[in-house]
């Protein structure tokens, strides 16, 4: 009878004893989830009840500090002790070291700032974040040198910083000498600063950029590619812009004619894809114009590039150009063969050249061809203004008025071809045109 009555006893007793553990268990969790539940508030006073349940929970030390520094009714000088105590029971985490060393700044402590991110770097020496933020706090109180270095080494750990840190390090440093020196190889970082410079109108950052791709062997990526080399092109740049398309061409980074680079004028008898970009043909789409290479050139098989303009077609028409390097001072012959059919406009069509980036160099034109002819030769001198890096040709026909027909025909374009004029050499005239003994309409 004893030992059964002491077998209840024990059950009894372990019951008791689990259902204390559940009911503390629970009371804990309880506690746990309410105090998640007012962080999610994420005001001061919930974060302030959350920490009266869990005293002891680092994260929401960091949350409050975080509400006291980024929100409009909080105060820089109240985040600072939130801060300082999540460091305190998490001393391991970089990302509170940072909010504590922005909350002390902001309170005008830069001592205790500078001591809180050396804190966080020893608990993440190596956390692209913890760089970044001590990078910039270096700019911000006059430290170039030390900004340079953390910089380099910010790099150097995460590339896909390079977007935000060349721009904030070219305030203290050459942009051309940080590429030069802290770009790293990375195809992405590459992408970026290509980017980056195909809005800025200076070239020598894109020179220290192109020494660091072909050093590298990386080449930005063809999209990027593209928009540097018509940036230079647009700004008249081209000797660099010229360098970097010989140089992609050659490299196979551009699906170019390594052979076509001896001419002058790429592709100039069109027996090549158009890529519509950089130093090859450029068409840019029009609503009313087709535009496409035919194989019924002057010869027999021959290619040349034809505009077909449909019944409705009544705006001006320059949508095919391409760009051409000159040296300034120089004079150069376009000559070209031109077919129109059923060109009924005053007009007519024809073919300019002007300088680009450079002031008052005028543009210059061929004879302008009008209703149907056969393949007819057309000329026109240029010469280069002082400040004339890079010329542009350009398929032209006028517009006409709402009192005219609709600007209706076709015209066609082959052989064409560039070349520099020695001194005291003649150009050879246009074969057609009543300007042809003047060389052409200025």
């Amino acid at each position: 009878m004893e030992l059964v009555l002491e077998g209840w006893l024990r059950r009894i007793l372990a019951a008791a004893i689990a259902l204390a553990a559940t009911v503390a268990l629970s009371a804990e969790l309880w506690r746990h989830v309410e105090a998640q539940r007012l962080a999610q508030e994420g005001t001061v006073s919930s974060l302030e009840r959350a920490l009266k349940l869990e005293p002891r929970n680092a994260d929401l030390y960091w949350q409050l500090g975080r509400v006291e520094l980024f929100s409009e009714a909080g105060s820089p000088a109240a985040a600072v002790p939130a801060l300082e105590e999540a460091t305190r029971l998490d001393p391991y985490s970089g990302a509170y070291w940072v909010d504590l060393s922005e909350a002390r700044e902001n309170a005008g402590d830069l001592a205790g700032a500078a001591r809180a991110l050396e804190a966080g770097r020893a608990a993440e020496p190596r956390t692209p974040r913890m760089l970044w933020q001590s990078m910039n706090f270096a700019l911000r109180n006059n430290q170039p040198k030390r900004a340079l270095e953390l910089g380099g080494e910010l790099l150097a750990a995460a590339p896909p910083y390079t977007a935000r840190v060349l721009p904030q390090l070219s305030e203290v440093e050459d942009l051309s000498s940080l590429i030069a020196t802290i770009l790293p190889a990375d195809h992405q970082a590459i992408d970026d600063v290509a980017s980056y410079l195909s809005v800025r109108a200076e070239s020598k950052p894109v020179a220290a950029l192109w020494n660091r791709v072909t050093v590298a062997g990386i080449p930005p990526s063809n999209f990027y590619l593209r928009r540097l080399l018509d940036s230079l092109i647009a700004r008249g740049d081209g000797e660099l812009a010229g360098r970097i398309w010989t140089d992609s061409i050659r490299r196979g980074w551009i699906a170019g004619d390594p052979s076509g680079l001896e001419n002058s004028l790429y592709n100039s008898d069109f027996r090549w894809p158009m890529l519509g970009f950089g130093f090859d043909w450029k068409v840019i789409p029009q609503d009313e114009v087709s535009v496409w290479v035919s194989d019924e050139g002057p010869m027999p098989g021959e290619p040349c590039l034809c505009a077909d303009f449909s019944g409705r077609s009544r705006a001006s028409f320059s949508h095919v150009s391409h760009a051409v390097v000159v040296d300034p001072g120089e004079r150069y012959l376009l000559t070209a063969k031109m077919r129109v059919r059923h060109l009924g406009t005053r007009a007519g069509a024809f073919l300019s050249v002007s300088g680009v980036g450079a002031a008052g160099q005028s543009p210059v034109t061929t004879d302008h061809l009008t209703g149907s002819t056969g393949w007819e030769d057309v000329s026109v001198e240029f010469a280069a203004g002082p400040e004339t890096h890079l010329a542009e040709v350009v398929l032209v026909r006028p517009g006409v008025g709402g009192d005219e027909p609709p600007a209706t025909g076709q015209i066609c374009l082959a052989e064409v071809r560039w070349r520099e004029l020695q001194l005291g050499q003649s150009r050879v005239t246009s074969g057609s045109g009543p300007d042809s003994s003047a060389g052409g309409r200025r």
